[in-house]
């Protein structure tokens, strides 16, 4: 009979626990590649719902964009802590560092959070469009593009003005495109002899025989505005569309001195009377 040999049972305890603890372990890891697996997928569709839904509900698709990348990471994040919890990796140290750093980030970029704040309440609220005529913080012109962090205006003069969303929700905005008629306005003086019923209706004339009025909804009209010191002031006020606004005013401009004239009524100049006085000298 051979005799019992302790090592070598020893020995062998010592194989059978490290294989169950391999096998246990190499079991966590199989599990852990599952939830990562499993949930990633998951999270791409809960991510593709979510951007369905703010499609159907005519969200903006700068803002539908930015929620689905911003869920998609963070959701992420919550399926890779619970992979590295099933492997047993302590989660909480994780997370605290996690934190630490989305706070580190936030308030080395808070300029910038708040420009994409500001640029989601944009896309949200819709205070103007892409292609609409507006005045925020001294600058106008058309807005060419609005962007999370910034949006841009294209003047007049075809210069490209680019302000940080944050500036642009933090003042008034004036937009002249979310009602369909502009108002053409002109300041005239006349004389102080004149017949001002003729006279406004010469002013009057040079609007309503225009092409591009439109009388429909707010009809042209004229007052007197002011009692200047050399001219009795005429303020002239019609409306047209948009598009037709700018080549009107400047119609309007020239066509007004034309009706004057047609009638004989004068555009006076400011002018000064100076009398002179001589003094005779005693020799």
């Amino acid at each position: 009979m051979q005799d019992f040999n302790f090592e070598q049972l020893t020995h062998f305890k010592g194989w059978e626990h490290l294989a169950d603890t391999g096998m246990s372990f190499g079991t966590d890891v199989l599990a852990a590649l599952a939830i990562f697996i499993g949930g990633k997928w998951l999270v791409t569709r809960v991510v593709k719902l979510m951007k369905t839904a703010l499609t159907r509900a005519k969200v903006d698709m700068t803002l539908v964009s930015f929620l689905g990348n911003v869920a998609n990471i963070g959701l992420l994040i919550l399926v890779i802590i619970a992979a590295l919890s099933k492997v047993g990796i302590p989660t909480t140290s994780v997370t605290a560092l996690i934190g630490g750093a989305g706070l580190a980030i936030a308030l080395s970029l808070k300029d910038q959070l708040s420009n994409f704040a500001a640029g989601a309440l944009i896309i949200l609220f819709r205070p103007f469009q892409v292609g609409d005529y507006i005045k925020v913080n001294g600058f106008e012109g058309y807005v060419r593009e609005i962007k999370m962090v910034q949006t841009s205006l294209r003047t007049y003069a075809n210069e490209e003005v680019v302000l940080p969303n944050s500036v642009v929700m933090g003042n008034s905005i004036t937009n002249k495109s979310s009602l369909p008629l502009w108002r053409a306005q002109v300041v005239v003086g006349v004389d102080y002899a004149c017949d001002l019923k003729t006279a406004k209706a010469a002013v009057l004339k040079a609007a309503t025989d225009h092409p591009k009025c439109i009388q429909t909804e707010k009809p042209a009209s004229v007052q007197i505005t002011n009692l200047g010191d050399n001219a009795i002031e005429i303020t002239l006020w019609a409306w047209t569309t948009e598009a037709d606004w700018w080549a009107f005013q400047c119609d309007l401009n020239e066509q007004v001195v034309e009706s004057l004239r047609a009638v004989n009524i004068n555009i006076p100049f400011p002018q000064r009377d100076v009398h002179i006085v001589s003094q005779v000298q005693q020799s």
